[in-house]
């Protein structure tokens, strides 16, 4: 009975290694679309059987002779490729693009609730409303929305913007400068609201730093940054007006610096917490080259912010992140990064940032943007090898932590196994 089964987990343990191993062979090559990409995201209104993503990217100057283009392409089945998380791929062929001149698109976001995503030109416009229209033969095409604004649109052009983020209503854009000044505007009038201006708030934070990324948490309407010196803050945009006496003290409140966690922070995504607090994640990357992703979390005003899990990520710098809240699928909310070296890793942030996919060599060099689909059922990459790639999410926190249950049973098991058949030989 003993030997049985002993026998029994022996396979059940092989089974799980062959698994492991056949997840290590190297991913199908990322689509090449002749130009450095720098954006991703899933086109407004692109369904989970009619997926479409939307590139952007180009050789900067038109002295390069490379284009600038934003690109439109549709998802795929991967043909011969049976389940797991390379089942798609993105088309060879755009279904659509357009020319941006000598300007690229460095960045954008995606508008939730509305038909439209906003992009991030390097100089030009600087942002700028892009829709998909149906054309001849329901092609789409990128139609620009103009701005009615025209001091508001040369401002953006004097300024150099780094990134923008939608709110979960799509409602306001955040915007973040090379200066490290941060705009909250409408979305559907780029009327300002409010600003943050870093040199109100050196008693809190170096006024030197540009900001390098941005995220809204869900909750409450703080706003996750890190600025491109590696350090990170939240601020709470939405803080009530106060008098003159009291500013300092509104000032603290407003702003609560994350505090360091043994290297350079990059990339922020968000989350709602179960208790309504806000979570947030952050990548950080070590002096030793290592890299690792953390959750946090931020209580009421001015009470700063407490890190709950780290993890290791990759043996080389993080240089993209993304989050998704998956809850439409019952996925939970997910984490991926990627880094220098090409590697993505997707994590389920509801079972201590537990790996669920991690695809080696998906890109050649560094990764230079993230996104996932509304559902949590893909991620979309892109790098600057000008390669783009679907990697499908088909495990679940809840499958990962299944796994994670059965393992601590079948090591339990052995362990009285093992005891069992010490017992019978000290009898013996």
């Amino acid at each position: 009975h003993l030997r049985f089964r002993r026998q029994h987990t022996v396979i059940i343990l092989g089974r799980t290694a062959r698994e492991r191993n056949a997840a290590m062979v190297p991913p199908p090559p990322a689509r090449k679309y002749g130009a450095p990409l720098f954006f991703c995201s899933f086109a407004p209104k692109s369904s989970s059987d009619a997926a479409e993503v939307v590139l952007g990217g180009g050789g900067g100057a038109s002295s390069t002779g490379v284009a600038n283009r934003l690109l439109l392409v549709r998802v795929e089945d991967n043909a011969g490729v049976k389940g797991g998380p390379h089942k798609e791929r993105l088309e060879s062929d755009p279904a659509s693009e357009l020319h941006t001149g000598s300007v690229t698109a460095v960045g954008g976001t995606l508008v939730p609730t509305k038909d439209y995503f906003i992009a991030v030109l390097s100089g030009g416009d600087g942002l700028v409303k892009y829709r998909l229209k149906s054309g001849e033969g329901d092609k789409k095409e990128f139609q620009k929305i103009d701005v009615a604004d025209r001091e508001k649109l040369k401002s953006f052009k004097q300024a150099e913007i780094k990134v923008a983020t939608s709110d979960s209503t799509g409602t306001h854009v955040a915007v973040g400068y090379s200066s490290g000044k941060i705009v909250v505007y409408e979305t559907g009038t780029f009327r300002e609201v409010k600003s943050f201006d870093p040199a109100k708030h050196s008693e809190v934070l170096p006024e030197k730093g540009g900001v390098m990324n941005l995220c809204y948490t869900p909750c409450d309407g703080k706003l996750v940054v890190v600025r491109d010196n590696g350090t990170a803050f939240v601020w709470d945009h939405a803080a009530k007006k106060k008098t003159e006496k009291k500013e300092s003290k509104k000032k603290s409140e407003e702003v609560a610096k994350v505090p360091g966690d043994g290297g350079m922070y990059r990339g922020c995504c968000s989350f709602e917490g179960g208790d309504g607090s806000s979570l947030f994640c952050l990548g950080v990357n070590g002096k030793d080259r290592r890299s690792k992703v953390s959750m946090w979390c931020v209580g009421g005003r001015g009470t700063g912010a407490r890190r709950l899990v780290s993890r290791h990520a990759h043996n080389s710098a993080i240089t993209a992140l993304a989050g998704c809240s998956g809850a439409e699928q019952g996925r939970g909310r997910l984490v991926a990064t990627a880094c220098s070296e090409g590697d993505i890793c997707i994590y389920s942030a509801d079972h201590k940032m537990a790996v669920l996919h991690r695809v080696s060599n998906a890109h050649m060099i560094f990764v230079t943007n993230l996104a996932f689909s509304p559902d949590g059922r893909r991620l979309v990459s892109c790098s600057a090898d000008a390669g783009a790639r679907i990697t499908n999410i088909t495990k679940t926190g809840r499958q990962v932590g299944m796994e994670h249950n059965i393992f601590l049973a079948l090591v339990a098991l052995l362990l009285a196994l093992l005891l069992s058949a010490v017992r019978v030989y000290l009898r013996q």
